[in-house]
């Protein structure tokens, strides 16, 4: 059964949020989800999406792709130059999915939300999640600091840790690392549990998020990874910060994001600079093809006097 807290109570959003959705053919296809999180205590509106994440999930392989998407990222919206995280204040989760989708050029099936305040109860529900700190890190926006090292990590602290953009390499690229390790942290305690405690552990998870997905629908995608060994990528969009007409955007990197989107559709690394594009993904002119993206299509100048996405602490 649906728990209240997971629903979208609206019923034009949640009609308007079907509408941008793709269905999955069967539990074991791959497909995509849109995670998104919000930080009130950080956002002027409360409604702006702090987090971005494009999830490819493939449980036939037992594979997670983690992809951020920098919440400054420029984009066009309903005609104007906006920041990508305001199609989710103009127009809630179905314009979220449409403007991720366009920016991606992949079908996403599925749509989380996450409140910050949630994710702390998250991780405590689980005990704490074992995250690898990349760097020694003192107290800024967070409000906590931090010693480099796998270190098991309270709600208060995974929090804390998710929101610190002020004082780790990168600044809020830095920021999008932490977020992608503490949900692969989530994902790997859940998928932890015996088959057993699994469907009550996600009932009380589901609890804190508000999605288009069933309990019985996170259960049965959930136990299609049990038995394997579970693998989880994890890449932010090739990117740089630009200012432009007095206003602080993130650039795309084109060619980079196309190359990065090709393979993780492909269900491969998509950091490995090695490997071969299949010809599925290379003639697939969508992929990363960011067409709603007004930025700088001659970029590698601007990329070289900015910050970039390379400028974050290397996890381990």
């Amino acid at each position: 059964m649906l728990g209240s807290s997971m629903s979208i109570e609206d019923d034009a959003e949640r009609q308007e949020l079907e509408e941008e959705l793709t269905p999955v053919n069967s539990a074991s296809d791959p497909f995509y989800v849109l995670i998104l999180g919000s930080d009130a205590r950080e956002s002027d509106s409360g409604s702006r999406s702090d987090v971005i994440m494009l999830a490819r999930v493939d449980p036939s392989s037992g594979s997670v792709s983690l992809v951020s998407i920098p919440r400054d990222t420029m984009v066009t919206i309903n005609g104007s130059t906006q920041k990508i995280n305001a199609a989710y204040a103009h127009g809630g989760s179905a314009m979220a999915v449409r403007a991720v989708s366009e920016f991606a050029g992949v079908p996403i099936s599925h749509f989380v939300s996450v409140h910050f305040e949630e994710l702390e109860e998250i991780v405590d529900m689980l005990g704490g999640v074992w995250v690898d700190i990349p760097e020694n890190i003192s107290a800024g926006n967070g409000g906590m600091s931090f010693k480099a090292g796998n270190q098991l990590l309270t709600g208060e602290q995974a929090l804390a840790y998710a929101r610190e953009r002020y004082h780790v390499s990168g600044g809020d690229f830095g920021r999008a690392q932490a977020q992608r390790q503490i949900v692969e942290a989530v994902i790997r305690q859940v998928l932890a549990s015996s088959p057993v405690e699994l469907p009550g552990l996600i009932g009380q998870l589901a609890n804190c998020i508000t999605t288009d997905l069933s309990v019985t629908d996170i259960v049965g995608y959930a136990q299609e990874f049990l038995g394997k060994e579970l693998t989880v990528y994890s890449a932010i969009c090739p990117s740089y910060t630009l200012n432009q007409d007095g206003v602080s955007y993130v650039a795309t990197m084109f060619n980079e994001w196309k190359r990065m989107m090709q393979l993780v559709d492909a269900g491969l690394d998509p950091n490995d600079a090695t490997a071969e594009i299949p010809s599925a993904q290379a003639d697939n002119a969508d992929l990363g093809a960011a067409s709603n993206s007004p930025a700088p299509r001659d970029y590698e100048g601007l990329a070289a006097n900015a910050m970039t996405t390379d400028d974050v602490a290397a996890v381990e």
